[in-house]
């Protein structure tokens, strides 16, 4: 039996450990052995690691005793010189609330001393099996709680902590995950930061959950766990963002170890980190199997992309998200010719064999290809397979393996030795590539370690090539040294050939900032906090041009005076403008505050023709977001307008009403423009495009923005319902061509299904034969000239379909219209109402003329009146078309 671990006549606190009880400290267990009195927190101590208490030994669980009961027990049993342990669960200096037991023991003159355990914080990272200071992501722990019936110091918040995006450990704070959250987004941590939830570490009924800042919340109230729990928060949680320690590095020297000679890489060349920003653009995921279909959904959630699912896994009409689309796997091929230029990006969850041979067909070239990504189907591996770095398919496929615990596969040479490569700095920097065809060579003297200047009126290099000896800076070519192998130049003009070096040209283009603030910010901190993130990304101040937030902020004093202040223009959205732009760290604590879940971001991106630069910067009670204001080209060809305007009739108003045709068109485009509830019937199809929106009677103004948006160089699409040609905008939308003398060609009018022919189709056949459409509607034909084509058709003999036949202020024109056609062909006539024709909630009526119930009439109605020869069938409404007289006909031997 060990002796003299803890003294006669004193008071021993120990830490029994996260629960288990072999991960007790051998002092902690010796002092249970020799204990005669121990005073334990029975609700969180394991009850298993008193198993060592001595035969006689009297326990005592404090779980319902308070301050005073705990210290006159404590002081009682050591007066009387026993062997007193106070044990607490973890370490009792973490929230062990021993300091207030101590002042009583030191004010009763009884000595102490306190045994270290193991925390519930260490039992939870070894339970995520994680490093919670990994290198170049986070050298800082932090173990706080939420306030709740304990206060928080001033600028303890957990709002304020997570302003250093440090690893955050998280006790007493799991029975309001909610608010835990709430602070952490509001702080500056992106949606996407790891959050992991431990339950009773290292007990035998531990549980670990998963995920982020942004699905935690509902993982955690489905699991039912509200006490006895750690909460980890941080970047490091994800080991794979981590650069490995130069630690056991060969080519790094320490006390104890010195480098290996003859390394490839030298001390003061040692890879770092590539700094990326996320993938931001139009993106498709492709799934062939059930299991890929999974995976893929779970991303398309994640980032709000569209997935494109095998027919035989897709269920739309259960609970898949709306921006699934179900295709033929024999058609994967044509589905990426039509998708290939609609998309910046194309990530395909399959073998990449399959893609490959798929994609072959529309490659072009590295400066125009989209991002290509594969990704196996088990999120293992994400492979970087075409577009690199310009098209940025070695950020996509970064963030997905990010997403995943997968692994990025990135094969470009540069990236190997840890090298940013010229095509990818200005990619990232927001620059244009004036002489794509000079990217390799650069490139390839930058992996071979050669001589290469960059000519900067600075003159400086960049900070991520100062760590390339072989970079250096000069003011000019002219100034330009013997012995260089090549250059690169920053420049605002064309390249001009004076160097018989070979020569990259980059132009930096003008740049937008997205601003959030908070209300009552000055226009100092708005500056600096912008002057900072700039500093940071290495975009220099001079390139901003325009100043852009959301439409709450156009009366912000600090933030108009910051824009005046440097000349910047301001533009300002609303919040459904910007609501649907898909962004890398959407929170939901700004959509509860403005209604759009990004507002420096979304901002940025929709005052921008380019791509997103910096991703939203917390700074103080300033968050800034940086884009290219125009978008990024290789080749320092002139941009034309390439503006083009599709007037979409969408149907019924479901999605499966539509035409693929009529899908594509409102995919591919970048603005979609139409009447409100014509745009709400499609929404699951618009997200992140800008969406201009009006009402009834306002059809002209709707045409001449569309018209704009298209001749400014946007992809437009303007929506109809039903055909776009048929009671549509189309013809509106030519006269007003014409109207405005517009020479304009790219219009093109993508038909819809009808409400003739889905009502036709609802009661049977009734159109066969030939057919008259008439509107009932007098708002744009005159009365007059609707009464004198209804006498007419009425005598043809011909089916009718009536649209617009009744609503609350117009109910006498389709009394005059059964009329007319009973006058004609009788009572006995077969007709037909279809209210929602094609629509959830259609209803249908077949009959007679003399039995047609006009109170079932309304706007949403089609009256169908049948031709000389119709019948019913059965309950089908049917116009004979004559195939009986041709058999007969081909039976006497006419053909």
């Amino acid at each position: 039996m060990p002796t003299n671990v803890i003294k006669p006549g004193w008071v021993t606190f120990a830490g029994a450990g996260p629960g288990a009880p072999d991960l007790l400290t051998v002092r902690c267990r010796d002092a249970i052995a020799e204990a005669d009195i121990i005073v334990y927190a029975g609700s969180l101590v394991n009850p298993k690691v008193l198993q060592n208490a001595a035969p006689g030994c009297s326990l005592h669980d404090s779980a319902g005793m308070d301050l005073p009961t705990i210290a006159d027990l404590l002081i009682s049993a050591a007066r009387q010189g026993q062997r007193v342990l106070r044990l607490h669960t973890g370490d009792p200096s973490v929230y062990g609330a021993i300091a207030e037991q101590m002042e009583k023991l030191d004010r009763a003159d009884i000595p102490y001393e306190v045994i270290p355990g193991v925390s519930a914080v260490f039992a939870a990272a070894a339970a995520v099996k994680t490093e919670l200071t990994l290198p170049e992501v986070s050298q800082t722990l932090i173990l706080t709680r939420r306030a709740g019936r304990t206060p928080i110091p001033k600028g303890e918040e957990l709002e304020s902590l997570a302003a250093h995006s440090a690893t955050l450990a998280l006790y007493l704070s799991i029975s309001d995950m909610e608010g835990v959250t709430a602070d952490l987004l509001r702080g500056g941590y992106p949606p996407q930061t790891p959050a992991v939830v431990v339950y009773r570490a290292s007990w035998p009924d531990e549980l670990v959950i998963s995920g982020t800042l942004e699905t935690i919340v509902e993982q955690i109230r489905h699991s039912g766990i509200n006490r006895q729990a750690v909460i980890l928060v941080g970047p490091s949680l994800n080991r794979k963002d981590a650069e490995p320690s130069r630690l056991y590095n060969p080519a790094f020297s320490h006390g104890y170890r010195a480098s290996e000679e003859n390394t490839s890489l030298p001390t003061s060349s040692l890879p770092s980190p590539v700094k990326t920003t996320p993938f931001c653009g139009r993106m498709a995921v492709y799934a062939l199997t059930e299991v890929g279909g999974r995976l893929g959904k779970n991303i398309a959630t994640a980032f709000n992309w569209d997935i494109f699912l095998s027919l035989r896994h897709c269920n739309p009409n259960g609970s898949d998200r709306n921006n699934i689309f179900p295709f033929d796997p024999t058609e994967l091929a044509a589905l990426i010719r039509e998708n290939w230029s609609c998309y910046d990006g194309h990530l395909f969850i399959m073998a990449s064999g399959i893609v490959v041979r798929k994609i072959a067909p529309f490659l072009s070239d590295k400066t125009q290809d989209p991002a290509v990504v594969v990704c196996d189907e088990k999120g293992r591996h994400v492979v970087s397979l075409v577009g690199g770095h310009i098209a940025g398919a070695n950020r996509l496929a970064t963030q997905v393996a990010e997403f995943l615990g997968g692994e990025a596969v990135i094969s470009t040479a540069t990236d190997i030795q840890g090298l940013q490569a010229f095509d990818n700095f200005a990619a990232t920097r927001g620059m244009e590539i004036l002489n794509p065809e000079n990217i390799k060579k650069l490139n390839t003297l930058l992996l071979e370690n050669r001589e290469i200047a960059w000519i900067d009126p600075q003159p400086r290099v960049p900070e991520v090539f100062q760590k390339c000896e072989n970079i250096v800076a000069f003011s000019s070519l002219e100034t330009l040294p013997q012995g260089f192998a090549g250059a690169v130049v920053l420049s605002p003009s064309t390249p001009v050939k004076i160097s018989a070096l070979p020569v990259l040209y980059l132009r930096p283009l003008p740049l937008t900032v997205g601003i959030g603030c908070k209300r009552g910010t000055p226009a100092e901190e708005i500056l600096a906090a912008i002057d900072q993130t700039l500093k940071t990304h290495e975009l220099d101040r001079e390139r901003v041009n325009v100043l852009a937030s959301i439409e709450l902020k156009k009366d912000e004093s600090g933030l108009l005076e910051a824009a005046a202040a440097r000349d910047w223009q301001t533009v300002f959205y609303g919040a459904k403008e910007l609501e649907d732009i898909p962004v890398p760290t959407p929170s939901p604590f700004v959509r509860n505050t403005t209604g759009s879940p990004s507002v420096a971001e979304a901002a940025a991106i929709a005052s921008s023709d380019g791509r997103l630069l910096v991703p939203k910067q917390k700074q103080g009670s300033v968050t800034v977001a940086v884009a290219t204001l125009t978008a990024p080209s290789c080749g320092g060809k002139e941009r034309k307008a390439t503006g083009s305007l599709q007037v979409v009739g969408i149907g019924p108003g479901t999605l499966e009403g539509m035409t693929r045709q009529a899908f594509d068109a409102i995919r591919c485009a970048d603005i979609i423009v139409g009447y409100t509830a014509y745009c709400e019937q499609i929404a699951p199809l618009i997200p992140g495009k800008k969406l201009i929106t009006s009402g009834m009677r306002e059809e002209i103004p709707r045409c001449d923005r569309a018209l704009d948006l298209a001749l400014a160089g946007h992809s437009v699409a303007l929506v109809c319902s039903g055909d776009a040609g048929v009671y549509g905008m189309a013809g509106l939308l030519f006269e007003r061509i014409e109207a405005r003398s517009l020479d304009f060609n790219a219009v093109r009018v993508i038909p819809g299904v009808t409400a003739a022919s889905l009502a036709a189709s609802a009661v049977g056949a009734p159109l066969m034969n030939d057919f008259a459409v008439l509107s009932l509607s007098d708002l744009l034909t005159e009365r007059e000239t609707i009464l004198r084509r209804l006498e007419h058709i009425a005598r043809s003999g011909m089916a009718c379909a009536l649209y617009n036949p009744r609503s609350k202020s117009r109910q006498d024109l389709i009394i005059t219209a059964l009329d007319c056609f009973r006058r004609e062909r009788g009572n006995d006539t077969i007709a037909a109402i279809v209210t929602h024709a094609g629509r959830d909630g259609e209803s249908v009526w077949t009959g007679s003329l003399a039995d047609l119930p006009i109170e079932k009439i309304n706007m949403s109605s089609v009256v169908l009146i049948g031709g000389e020869e119709a019948r019913l069938i059965g309950r089908w409404m049917v116009e004979p078309r004559g195939y009986k007289k041709k058999a007969a006909f081909q039976s006497d031997g006419e053909h």
